[in-house]
């Protein structure tokens, strides 16, 4: 939470993010819950009626996109709950390790702008395409998370690069900052 001198930028993103946080936990938890039941029902289906449910497959893989990277977008908050290859902040002493987080969060995100850039190419062409899934479903609707997931990892990171995260504690999760 920002102090009571932060920039209402910064006040209006931190109300955003907890907001976009509580959309991506609940839409998580439904869409886990759903790809769990149609995979369970697949399995019975076909062991038990030598049958299935027309293109559980492909759209199960399509949930598994939207899974992964809703799931991306939630852990890369503040908290820093991402996947790290952080060798060297475990050795910078402070204040520099600090700032070589968010330099490292500059770069994650920068990176992440890039990715949204291409994915969106990538969706666009689909749709001059025309591509179907399942022959029904157009494929841009289904992969429109990739440049939506991308775009909200890097204004995460560089929200993080521009205000700091919170302070790692030696042994768990970040504490926060009061």
């Amino acid at each position: 939470m920002p102090g009571p001198g932060a920039s209402p930028i910064r006040r209006g993103w931190e109300r955003f993010d907890r907001g976009l946080a509580r959309f991506e936990g609940a839409f998580l938890a439904v869409l886990l819950l759903a790809m769990v039941g149609g995979g369970f029902l697949q399995v019975i289906l076909r062991n038990a009626f030598q049958s299935g449910l027309f293109a559980a497959d492909l759209l199960l893989r399509q949930g598994m996109l939207w899974l992964g990277l809703a799931g991306a977008s939630l852990a890369s908050r503040g908290e820093s709950r991402h996947i790290e290859i952080d060798i060297l902040s475990r050795l910078i002493a402070p204040p520099w390790d600090r700032r070589a987080r968010r330099l490292a969060d500059l770069f994650a995100g920068g990176a992440c702008l890039l990715l949204a850039r291409a994915s969106l190419l990538f969706v666009a062409e689909e749709w001059s395409a025309a591509s179907r899934i399942a022959g029904a479903i157009p494929a841009w609707a289904l992969q429109s998370i990739l440049p939506l997931g991308f775009l909200l990892m890097a204004l995460r990171f560089l929200a993080a690069a521009a205000w700091g995260r919170p302070p790692r504690t030696p042994a768990g999760p970040p504490v926060p900052r009061p």
